[in-house]
C-alpha cells in the first residue's frame, strides 16, 4: 500500500513529495529523498490554524530528524492551494502506519503551549531578581535592593507554582485521528 501526499512549501523550492512505502516515510525534494522509519517516529504533533479554516500541519520527530508536512500548497505570494483532502487522507494513514510500527510514540494535537513561555518568562525574573539584588549591594541601597528583589520572588513564586496545571497537549488515538482537524 503507497498512499502519497504532496505540497510546495516555499517560492523557489520544487515540490516535496511525502510517501508511505513498506513502513517507511519517504521524503522526495526535487533530487533528494529522505527516508525515516516509522518504527522510530517519536512523536506525532498535528496543529491546526487557531480560527479554524483549511490550514493543517503536521510535525514529526524520528529522534533528532523533524519533518513538517502541511496542507496548502504554495502557488504564489499570498496564494495558496488547498489540499486539505489528500493530507487528510494521508494523516489518517500515517498515523495509523505509525501507531503499529512505534507503540511509544506521542501522538497530540499541537496548541499554544503555554508552558515554554511560562517557564522563559520565569527565567528571565529570576535574573532580574539576581540582577536587581547585586546592583543594589553594589550601590550601597541593601534595604531597598532586598525589599524589591522579595516582591519580585513573589511573583517568581506564583508562575512556578502554576506550572504543574498548564496543559502539555491534548493526546489522541492514533487509530481514530480527530474528525474535525481531518476532515
Amino acid at each position: 500500500m503507497s498512499e502519497s501526499h504532496s505540497a510546495r512549501l516555499a517560492p523557489f523550492q520544487p515540490e516535496t513529495v511525502w510517501a508511505l512505502k513498506d513502513g517507511t516515510l519517504v521524503e522526495t525534494r526535487g533530487v533528494r529523498v529522505r527516508g525515516f522509519p516509522l518504527s522510530a517516529l517519536t512523536q506525532y504533533r498535528l496543529a491546526a490554524a487557531p480560527h479554524g479554516g483549511h490550514r493543517r500541519v503536521l510535525q514529526l520527530s524520528f529522534g533528532r530528524a523533524r519533518v513538517v508536512i502541511i496542507a496548502q500548497s504554495y502557488v504564489a505570494p499570498g496564494k495558496a492551494e488547498d489540499r486539505l483532502a489528500g493530507f487528510s487522507a494521508f494523516a489518517r494513514a500515517l498515523s495509523r502506519q505509525a501507531a503499529d510500527a512505534a507503540p511509544a510514540a506521542r501522538f497530540s494535537l499541537a496548541r499554544i503551549e503555554a508552558r515554554p513561555a511560562l517557564t522563559w518568562v520565569a527565567g528571565f525574573l529570576a535574573i532580574g531578581v539576581a540582577a536587581l539584588l547585586l546592583s543594589s549591594l553594589s550601590a550601597g541601597m541593601a534595604g531597598v535592593g532586598v525589599d524589591m528583589a522579595a516582591r519580585m520572588s513573589f511573583v517568581l513564586i506564583l508562575l512556578l507554582a502554576a506550572l504543574p496545571w498548564l496543559s502539555r497537549g491534548d493526546a489522541f488515538d492514533p487509530r481514530d485521528p480527530p474528525r474535525d482537524l481531518l476532515p
